[in-house]
C-alpha cells in the first residue's frame, strides 16, 4: 500500500516535465503558416497546393491524425484531400462577393491534426481577374438643358460602377461626337471616376429640340471591357422670341346693335416659344379707353374680339381697339397691335312714346269727345326711318287724334261704363317707316271713376226661411247678401227691415237684422201652433249720394217640433174618479166596449197618436185598436172571469222623442146593464160615497179662484200705469211694456245663473236699468214669459239691443275702405254719411276733406320757389322704372288749379314714414250742396281738367299699375289746368286751339350760355323775344316744360326775363362729350295757348382738370428687358372739350424711362412708357415717376398719377455659399438625426429664383451619402447612417445649391467631416481551436485552445488584455510573433474526481477610457481513467453466524465504492480465501469460471458457489450449506474492473 502511494507522487512531476515539452513542440508546430495564391473563379476541384507536403505531413497518417481545415467563410469553398495531401477548390470563388471590392482578398484557412495536437495558419489570396463590365445604372440618360446655358456649364453624369479592382476596374469614359458638348472626367477622393457633361457651344431650342449622344465606360483589365449609356438631352425652351402679330392693324365691320357675344375678328399672335413661353394671352393695351373696354372685350386665349356692350351708330361711327400680346413666359414682354371697327347704321332705334299728360281717372259719365292723355312721339333714326305712325286698338272706346306731326290725344268715342269696364289698357303701338319697321307699344292705364248709378241687388228675388219652433231668441235664421256693381262709397251696403205688422204687433218685436253683413236675428221663441209663418220685407241701401236701394221678401216659416203631448178626450173622470164603463157578460168577441178619444196639438207625425194597453186585470180579455183607440173583448166572457176590469191605456204620438198620456178605465162585467152600477167597491180608485162634503169644496175652490183672479188682474193695471208713465216720453204702444200680461213672477237671480240665457243692458239713459230682453233654454218644467225692452230709437231702426246668438261673422261687403280710384265730389260727399240709413238723417260735408294717399298720383309737387306754374317733367336718370319723388316739407300740393300749403310732419330722416293726409277746403259755394233730386244726379261742381300740349316730349315715360293699388302711377311730371266744369270748353274748340296755337310751337328759338353761371343769371328776355305783352303775362298761366332732372331755369312773367334758379354744369347735362351741348324747354302759355320751343346751348369753360382714373398706376417691368421697350401707361380724362381737354403728358426726371405721346384718330392722345436704360432689380426695385396731364385751356389746369414701375426679377444671380470649404469635426457613433452643420447659400435674386434648394453633387461618394442626408429645403446636414472611425477617418462631401428659377443657376462648396475616434468597439475574442474533452490525465503544459483577441479601435483604445476570470489549472501565453494570439495551456495535473469540468471564462479589455471588455467561456470536460480502486468502507468485517444455519440463507452484505466513472466504476465481489474448513474452494470457483473479473461471468449474473457460501454481485453472503460450530472464514472480495493489469485491494471477512 505504502509502494502504491510512493510511486503516485512520482508519476506528476515526471508528468508536468513531459508536458512542457510537449508544449514547446505544439508551440512551433502553430507558429507555422503558409500562403497560396489562386485566381478566382476556378472550376471544382481546381489544385491549389500540397499542403501536406508543404507542412512536412505523413499522407498516410492525416485519417489517422484527424486531419481537418477550419475556415471562416460561409462556404467551404477549399478541401483537402486526406489520401494525397492536395489542397483543392471545393466550390467556385466568386472574388466581388467574397471581398466585395476590396483591395485584398485573402481566404484564411485553420488546419487542425490531432494525436498530438498541431495548428497550422494557411492563407488563400484569391486575385481578380476581368470578369465584369462597366455598368450604368440605366441604360438611357435624359436630360434638361434650357437653352440659355452658358456655355462652359457642367451637367454631371451617373458613374459607371465595375464591380473588378485594380486595373480591372473602370478607367475612362468617352462622349460620342457631336456639336455642343464634351466630356470631362473627374475623380473623386476616394479614386473613383465619374464624368461630366460641359457645354461647349450654345444650344437653339428653335432650331434642335433634342441631342442623343453614347457615353461609353471602358475599364484597364484584359481583355478590355466596356458599358454604354444613351444620353438624351432635351432642351428647354428660354422665353427669348417675344409674340408677333400677323398685321399690324386690323380693320373690320360691325353692324350696330350686334347682339353680345357677336365676333368682330379674331386676332393672330405666333411665338416660336413653347411652353407657357410660347402660350399668348390677348387684352387691351393700357391706350383703349374706357368705353371701348365696355363695348367691348377681348378673349385672353383665343384672342376673340366680341361685342360687350350696346354698340350705336348714332353714338360712334368707329372705334379704335389697341389690344397688346403677351405670353406667359417670365420677363413677358407685350406687343401692340391697332383694330378699328367701323360701325354699320341700321334701324336700330324704336320709336319712342312720351305721355305728356295723362287724365285719369276719368268719370263714367264723361261725354265722348273728353281728352284723356296728350302723346308724343320721336325716332331717333332719321329720314323714313324717323317717321312714326300712332294706333290704338279699334276694340276700346277711345280714338286717337292726330292734328300735328308726332303729336296726339286720345279722347273717349262714346259713353263709358265702369261697372261694365272698370278700367282699360289701352295699347299705343308706335310703328316707324324704316325697313324693317320698328315699332314701341306702350300701354296706357286709363280708369273708370264710379258714379251711383246702380241700386243693390239681392242675389235671390225672394228669401225662404224655415225656423223650427221653440228657437233661441236671438239666434240667426238667416242672410240675406245684395250686391252694388258700384265701387267704393256707392258699393257701401246697410241693411234693414221694412215696418210691417205680424199678428197685430210690429215685425221688430219679432225679428232684426244686421246693418252691416244682413243676418237675421229672431227676437223671440216662435211657437208653431200660435204663428206658422210669416213675411217680412228687407231693404238694402247703398251709400251713394242720392242712395239708391232695394227690397226683398223674406218668407218666414215655423216648423213644427213635438212640444205638446196627447191630451185625453174621452173618456174623462168624473169628480177625480177613474172612469167607469160597463160590459155585459153575454158579448161576443170583438165587441166594442168604448173608444179612447185624444188630440195632440201639434202637427204631422208628432200629432199621429198610437194606443196600447199598459196595464190590464185580464191581458187576454180586451185589446185596443192602435190607431181608433176602440177597446174591444178578445173572447167571450165566462163565469170565472172577474167582473171588474182594470185597464189602463198609454196613449203616444210619432214625435221624436214621443210624448204619451195614460187614462184608466174600470170595466164593470154585469149579466144586464142596470144591475151593474152599483158594484164598484172593490175598485183601488173608487171615488168617494156622494155626500155634501163634495159639495161644499166645490164652492170654496170656487171662492178662492176668484178673489185670486181679481188680485192678479189689479195688480197688471198698477203694473201698467207705472210702466206707462216712466215710458210716456217715446211714444210706445200700450202692450210695449207687457208682452205676456205679467202673470207669471218674476224669477229669482239663481234662475238665470241656471239658465242658457243670454243678456244685454241697453246703454240708454233715458230706459231703466232693470228693462232687458232674455233669451235660453230652462230646463224648469214651468214656462217663462221674456220681456222684450226697447229703446226710444227702436221705433225708426232696425237695431236691437239683443246680442245675437250665432257665431259672430265680419261684413261681407262694408268693410272699412279708403278711396282707391277717383276723388270726386261724390265721394267725398258720401264719405261722411256711412252710418245713415234714410235721407233725413243725411249728415252735411265737412269742410275738410281727406286727401288719401293712394290718391297722389293725381297731385303734383311744386317747390317752394316757384309755385305759379312750372312742374317737374322727369323723373331720376338713375332709376327711371322705380323713381317716386319724396316730398319735404315746405313743398305745395295742387288739385286743379287750386293750391294750398300744406305742411307735413318729417320723419327724423326727412322723409315722410306715413301716408300724408292733407286737408283742403272747399269753396264757399260748395260748402252746403244741395241734393238734387232726379235719379241719377250729378255730383257737385267738381274739376275738370284741360290738357295742353307743353312741347318737345321727354324719353323718360312710364306707365305702370303700382304695387298696392290699380291706379295709374305716371312717373312724368306734366301741366293740369284746373276750370270748374261748367266753364269747360267744348272739345270741338279745343281742337281749334290747339290747330291755332301749333304753327307757334314750331318755331324754335335759340340761346347760348356759358356754364356754371351763377342764380339769378338772366338769360333772355323772352317776352321781347317772343313778341309778347310783358303787362299781359301776370294774367295768364305760363308754365314751363324743361326736359331735365332738374329746373334749372325760371319765367319772371313781371319783366318777362328768363333767369337761371340753379348752376348748370355742361359735363352733367351732356356726358357723352359732344361737341354742342342744348337744353331744350318748352314755353307754355295760357288764354290763348301758346307754345315756344326754346333750345339753350351751353358752352364748355375750363372748370375740369384732367384726372386719371387712378391716381396710382403699378407697372411690372422685368429687369431683363430691353432698351426700347414699351409699356402702354393708362390716360387722363378731361370732362372739359375743345381746347380745354387734355393737350399733352409730362413725365418726371429718370435715368431709365421717359414717354412717347401718340394721337388717335379721334383725337385722343396716348402715351407710352419708354425704358432708355437697362434695369437692375438688385440694385433698385422699385421706380417712382409721376406722370403729368395738362389741359390747353385758361387757366391751365392739369393732373397727376403716380406711376409705380416694379422691377421683376430674372434668375441673373446664382447662389453663393459663405465658405468654400467647410471643415467639421465629429465624433463617431453619432445619433442619427444629429446635425453635422447647417449650410447658408444666398442668391440675391427673389421669389423662386432665390428660392434654393441644396443637394449632394456627383463627387460626393455613395458611401459618404449613406451616412449622411441633406435637407434639401433647409441645407441641414444630418446623420443618416452610422458613423464608424474604424470604416472611414473622414467624409468628403460637395454640396450644391440650386435656385428655383425657369433657368436654374447653382453654387457648389465642399464640407470635410474628420471623424474623431470614441472607445466604442467592444474587444473581441477568436476561439480559432479548442479541445472541449480531455482525458483527466493530459500532461501539464497540454494547449487546450488557442484564442486570437482584437480591437476595432485604434490607439489607447485598441490596446486589449487577455485573462482568465479566476484561478483555474490552466494559463495564457501569449504568442511571441503574433501579437493578440494566445494559447490556453494546462498549467497543474488535473484530477476528474475532483473537478469533472471546467468552465473558463475568458476576459479581454481594453485600455480605452472607459474600458470595454468581453467575456467568452470555454467548457472543458475531463475524461475519466480509471486510476482509482474499490474501496470498502471497513477494512475488517466480522459477521456472526448461528449454527445449523440454513442452507443459502443471507449472512451478511458487503458494500465497495469506486469513485471513477462508468465501466471504471463497476465492481465485480468474490472471495479471495481458498480454504474454508480445509474444503478449497479454488477448484469449485475454477470449474465454474476460470476467469474470476471475466464479463461474461459478471453479464451473465452468475454465481459463485462453495461448499458453505455463495456470493451475489451484489456482494451478499448466501449460506449454501450449515457450517461447523466454530469455524472460522476469511471472505474477501475482488470488484469488477475495467483495468487489464491493476488488482484491486480485498477485505477480509471473518465468518464464525
Amino acid at each position: 500500500m505504502d509502494h502504491r502511494l510512493s510511486r503516485g507522487s512520482w508519476v506528476p512531476v515526471t508528468g508536468l516535465v513531459i508536458c512542457l515539452l510537449l508544449c514547446a513542440c505544439v508551440v512551433d508546430l502553430v507558429l507555422a503558416q503558409i500562403r497560396y495564391s489562386i485566381p478566382e473563379e476556378l472550376e471544382h476541384g481546381a489544385f491549389v497546393g500540397n499542403i501536406a507536403e508543404d507542412l512536412g505531413l505523413d499522407v498516410a497518417k492525416l485519417s489517422a491524425r484527424r486531419f481537418r481545415i477550419v475556415s471562416g467563410a460561409k462556404k467551404q469553398y477549399l478541401e483537402v484531400n486526406l489520401e494525397n495531401g492536395i489542397l483543392f477548390v471545393n466550390e467556385k470563388i466568386d472574388r466581388e462577393e467574397l471581398c466585395e471590392r476590396s483591395p485584398n482578398c485573402f481566404l484564411h484557412l485553420q488546419v487542425v491534426i490531432e494525436n498530438p495536437l498541431e495548428l497550422y495558419r494557411v492563407e488563400v489570396e484569391i486575385l481578380d481577374v476581368n470578369d465584369n463590365s462597366p455598368s450604368f445604372p440605366w441604360s438611357e440618360f435624359n436630360l434638361d438643358i434650357t437653352e440659355s446655358a452658358a456655355p462652359g456649364s457642367r451637367f454631371p453624369l451617373e458613374s459607371a460602377q465595375d464591380q473588378d479592382v485594380g486595373t480591372n476596374s473602370l478607367r475612362s469614359y468617352q462622349l460620342s461626337a457631336n456639336e455642343h458638348f464634351v466630356l470631362n472626367i473627374q475623380t473623386r477622393n476616394d479614386g473613383s471616376k465619374f464624368a461630366e457633361l460641359v457645354l461647349d457651344t450654345p444650344l437653339d431650342r428653335e432650331q434642335q429640340k433634342k441631342h442623343e449622344m453614347i457615353l461609353t465606360a471602358f475599364d484597364g483589365g484584359s481583355p478590355e471591357r466596356s458599358g454604354t449609356a444613351l444620353i438624351t438631352i432635351t432642351v428647354l425652351d428660354a422665353n427669348d422670341n417675344v409674340p408677333v402679330f400677323d398685321r399690324s392693324v386690323y380693320r373690320a365691320s360691325l353692324v350696330e346693335n350686334a347682339p353680345r357675344g357677336t365676333l368682330v375678328l379674331k386676332l393672330n399672335a405666333t411665338d416660336l416659344d413653347e411652353g407657357s413661353n410660347g402660350e399668348v394671352t390677348y387684352a387691351f393695351s393700357g391706350h383703349a379707353p374706357l368705353k371701348v373696354r365696355e363695348l367691348f372685350s377681348v378673349d385672353p386665349y383665343m384672342g376673340e374680339v366680341r361685342v360687350k356692350g350696346v354698340v350705336d351708330y348714332e353714338k360712334a361711327s368707329v372705334y379704335e381697339l389697341y389690344v397688346q400680346a403677351k405670353d406667359r413666359g417670365p420677363s413677358a414682354v407685350a406687343v401692340h397691335s391697332k383694330v378699328l371697327v367701323d360701325i354699320l347704321d341700321v334701324n336700330d332705334n324704336a320709336p319712342e312714346v312720351i305721355l305728356t299728360s295723362v287724365s285719369t281717372p276719368v268719370q263714367e259719365d264723361a261725354p265722348p269727345g273728353t281728352v284723356i292723355a296728350v302723346i308724343s312721339v320721336m325716332d331717333r333714326d332719321s329720314g323714313e326711318n324717323g317717321n312714326v305712325d300712332c294706333q290704338i286698338p279699334s276694340t276700346v272706346p277711345f280714338q286717337l287724334h292726330s292734328s300735328f306731326k308726332n303729336y296726339y290725344t286720345l279722347v273717349t268715342s262714346e259713353f263709358l261704363d265702369r261697372e261694365a269696364v272698370s278700367e282699360y289698357n289701352i295699347t299705343l303701338t308706335a310703328r316707324d317707316l324704316g325697313s324693317p319697321s320698328l315699332s314701341t307699344r306702350k300701354t296706357i292705364l286709363v280708369q273708370v271713376s264710379d258714379i251711383n248709378d246702380n241700386p243693390p241687388r239681392f242675389s235671390q228675388p225672394s228669401y225662404t226661411v224655415y225656423v223650427t219652433e221653440n228657437n233661441a231668441p236671438g239666434a240667426s235664421i238667416c242672410s240675406v247678401t245684395a250686391f252694388d256693381p258700384d265701387s267704393n262709397q256707392n258699393a257701401y251696403l246697410s241693411y234693414s227691415i221694412l215696418e210691417g205688422q205680424i199678428q197685430g204687433m210690429p215685425v221688430s218685436t219679432y225679428v232684426s237684422i244686421n246693418s252691416d253683413n244682413g243676418n237675421i236675428y229672431a227676437l223671440r221663441s216662435f211657437d208653431y201652433e200660435q204663428l206658422r209663418n210669416f213675411q217680412i220685407l228687407v231693404q238694402a241701401q247703398d251709400a251713394g249720394f242720392p242712395p239708391l236701394a232695394s227690397n226683398v221678401t223674406v218668407n218666414v216659416f215655423v216648423l213644427d217640433q213635438n212640444d205638446n203631448a196627447p191630451v185625453i178626450v174621452s173618456p174623462l173622470p168624473k169628480n177625480g174618479t177613474v172612469a167607469t164603463e160597463v160590459v155585459p157578460r153575454s158579448v161576443d168577441a170583438g165587441y166594442l166596449v168604448t173608444k179612447i178619444t185624444a188630440l195632440d196639438a201639434d202637427a204631422g207625425q208628432n200629432s199621429r197618436l198610437s194606443y196600447q194597453v199598459l196595464q190590464a186585470t185580464d191581458p187576454g180579455l180586451f185589446s185596443v185598436a192602435l190607431y181608433t183607440g176602440e177597446i174591444r173583448t178578445i173572447r167571450r166572457l165566462v163565469e170565472k172571469d172577474a167582473t171588474r176590469q182594470r185597464l189602463v191605456i198609454l196613449v203616444k204620438d210619432n214625435g221624436q222623442p214621443p210624448l204619451s198620456a195614460t187614462v184608466s178605465i174600470v170595466l164593470t162585467v154585469v149579466d144586464s146593464v142596470p144591475e151593474s152600477l152599483s158594484d164598484f167597491g172593490d175598485l183601488t180608485l173608487s171615488p168617494q160615497p156622494p155626500s155634501n162634503l163634495a159639495l161644499y169644496l166645490i164652492v170654496s175652490l170656487s171662492t178662492i179662484s176668484l178673489i185670486f183672479l181679481v188680485a192678479i188682474i189689479v195688480l197688471a193695471a198698477v203694473k201698467c200705469y207705472k210702466d206707462s208713465e216712466t215710458l210716456s216720453g217715446y211714444n210706445l204702444p200700450p202692450l210695449a211694456c207687457c208682452c205676456c200680461g205679467g202673470f207669471q213672477p218674476e224669477p229669482p237671480p239663481e234662475v238665470f245663473k241656471k239658465s242658457n240665457l243670454n243678456l244685454q243692458i241697453s246703454s240708454a239713459a233715458k230706459v231703466p236699468t232693470n228693462c232687458m230682453e232674455v233669451n235660453g233654454n230652462s230646463s224648469l218644467s214651468q214656462s217663462y214669459c221674456y220681456k222684450v225692452c226697447l229703446t226710444p230709437e227702436s221705433a225708426k231702426s232696425d237695431f236691437m239691443f239683443l246680442k245675437p246668438c250665432s257665431p259672430s261673422s265680419t261684413p261681407r261687403n262694408n268693410e272699412a275702405k279708403s278711396a282707391e280710384n277717383s276723388w270726386n265730389a261724390q265721394s267725398r260727399s258720401a264719405s261722411v254719411n256711412n252710418g245713415a240709413t234714410t235721407p233725413n238723417e243725411l249728415k252735411q260735408p265737412n269742410t275738410d276733406w281727406t286727401l288719401t294717399k293712394n290718391q297722389n298720383s293725381s297731385i303734383k309737387s311744386y317747390n317752394s320757389i316757384n309755385m305759379d306754374g312750372t312742374l317737374m317733367r322727369k323723373a331720376m336718370h338713375a332709376d327711371p322704372e322705380n323713381y317716386v319723388t319724396s316730398m319735404a316739407p315746405g313743398q305745395y300740393w295742387t288739385w286743379g288749379t287750386h293750391m294750398r300749403d300744406y305742411k307735413m310732419s318729417p320723419s327724423p330722416s326727412g322723409l315722410p314714414s306715413r301716408p300724408w293726409t292733407p286737408r283742403c277746403t272747399p269753396p264757399p259755394q260748395q260748402q252746403q250742396p244741395s241734393i238734387p233730386s232726379h235719379p241719377h244726379p250729378h255730383p257737385p261742381p267738381d274739376y275738370h281738367h284741360n290738357v295742353y300740349i307743353p312741347g318737345t316730349p321727354s324719353g323718360f315715360c312710364t306707365l305702370r299699375p303700382t304695387a298696392q293699388r290699380s291706379e295709374l302711377d305716371v312717373h312724368n311730371s306734366f301741366s293740369t289746368f284746373g276750370k270748374k266744369r261748367q266753364e269747360r270748353m267744348p272739345f270741338w274748340t279745343s281742337v281749334f286751339v290747339l290747330c291755332a296755337a301749333w304753327p307757334s310751337a314750331l318755331s324754335v328759338t335759340r340761346y347760348s350760355i356759358a356754364e356754371e353761371m351763377e342764380r339769378g343769371s338772366v338769360v333772355a328776355n323772352l317776352a321781347a323775344d317772343l313778341g309778347l305783352d310783358p303787362g299781359g303775362l301776370a294774367q295768364r298761366e305760363v308754365k314751363l316744360d324743361i326736359f331735365t332732372s332738374k329746373k334749372y331755369l325760371d319765367f319772371n312773367k313781371k319783366t318777362g326775363e328768363l333767369y337761371i334758379v340753379e348752376k348748370m354744369d355742361r359735363e352733367y347735362l351732356c356726358p357723352a362729350k359732344p361737341t354742342s351741348c342744348f337744353l331744350k324747354l318748352d314755353v307754355i302759355i295760357e288764354s290763348p295757348l301758346r307754345i315756344f320751343n326754346i333750345e339753350l346751348g351751353i358752352t364748355d369753360i375750363n372748370d375740369n382738370a384732367p384726372h386719371f382714373r387712378r391716381d396710382r398706376v403699378e407697372l411690372d417691368v422685368s429687369e431683363s428687358a430691353t432698351p426700347g421697350e414699351r409699356f402702354s401707361l393708362p390716360n387722363a380724362v378731361d370732362p372739359d372739350v375743345g381746347i380745354n381737354t387734355i393737350k399733352t403728358y409730362k413725365l418726371s426726371v429718370s435715368e431709365h424711362f421717359t414717354i412717347e405721346i401718340q394721337t388717335g384718330s379721334d383725337g385722343t392722345q396716348y402715351v407710352d412708357l419708354v425704358l432708355t436704360k437697362s434695369l437692375d432689380r438688385e440694385e433698385k426695385a422699385v421706380h417712382n415717376l409721376i406722370l403729368t396731364a395738362v389741359d390747353g385751356g385758361v387757366p391751365v389746369r392739369s393732373g397727376t398719377a403716380n406711376i409705380i414701375v416694379r422691377v421683376q426679377d430674372t434668375n441673373d444671380n446664382p447662389p453663393r455659399f459663405d465658405k468654400q470649404t467647410y471643415t467639421i469635426n465629429m465624433t463617431e457613433n453619432s445619433p442619427i438625426g444629429a446635425l453635422v452643420m447647417k449650410l447658408n447659400a444666398t442668391d440675391l435674386d427673389e421669389g423662386l429664383n432665390s428660392e434654393i434648394v441644396y443637394s449632394f453633387t456627383l463627387y460626393t461618394s455613395e458611401k459618404t451619402q449613406d451616412v449622411f442626408a441633406m435637407n434639401p429645403n433647409t441645407g441641414e446636414i444630418t446623420v443618416k447612417g452610422t458613423i464608424d472611425y474604424e470604416d472611414m477617418k473622414f467624409y468628403e462631401m460637395h454640396i450644391e445649391a440650386r435656385d428655383k428659377g425657369a433657368h436654374p443657376l447653382l453654387g457648389q462648396c465642399k464640407v470635410v467631416v474628420h471623424v474623431t475616434d470614441m472607445n466604442d468597439n467592444y474587444p473581441e475574442i477568436t476561439i480559432q481551436s479548442v479541445k472541449n474533452t480531455v482525458d483527466e490525465n493530459i500532461p501539464v503544459g497540454s494547449v487546450i485552445a488557442l484564442v486570437g483577441i482584437s480591437d476595432r479601435d485604434t490607439g489607447e483604445n485598441g490596446k486589449v488584455s487577455l485573462s482568465i476570470h479566476q484561478r483555474m489549472p490552466f494559463i495564457l501565453n501569449e504568442s511571441s510573433d503574433r501579437p493578440m494570439h494566445y494559447k490556453l495551456i494546462v498549467s497543474e495535473p488535473l484530477d476528474r474526481e475532483t473537478v469533472p469540468e471546467y468552465e473558463i471564462m475568458l476576459i479581454v479589455t481594453d485600455a480605452g477610457k472607459p474600458p470595454l471588455s468581453d467575456n467568452e467561456t470555454i467548457t472543458v470536460h475531463l475524461l475519466d481513467v480509471n486510476d482509482n480502486a474499490p474501496q470498502f468502507p471497513q477494512s475488517f468485517n466480522t459477521i456472526r453466524v448461528m449454527e445449523n444455519n440454513a442452507p443459502g440463507a443471507l449472512l451478511s452484505s458487503l458494500t465497495a465504492f469506486d469513485p471513477d466513472l462508468h465501466e471504471n466504476q463497476y465492481l465485480v465481489y468474490f472471495i479471495i480465501e481458498k480454504e474454508i474448513a480445509n474444503t478449497s474452494m479454488n477448484s469449485v470457483i475454477s470449474e465454474r469460471n476460470s476467469t474470476v473479473a471475466d464479463s461474461t461471468l459478471v453479464s451473465n449474473d452468475a454465481y459463485w458457489y462453495s461448499l458453505f457460501l455463495a456470493e451475489t454481485r451484489k456482494g451478499k453472503l448466501v449460506v449454501r450449506q450449515p457450517v461447523p460450530k466454530g469455524s472460522r472464514y476469511i471472505v474477501s472480495s475482488i470488484p469488477r474492473g475495467t483495468g487489464l493489469t491493476d488488482t484491486s485491494d480485498s477485505a477480509a471477512s471473518t465468518l464464525q
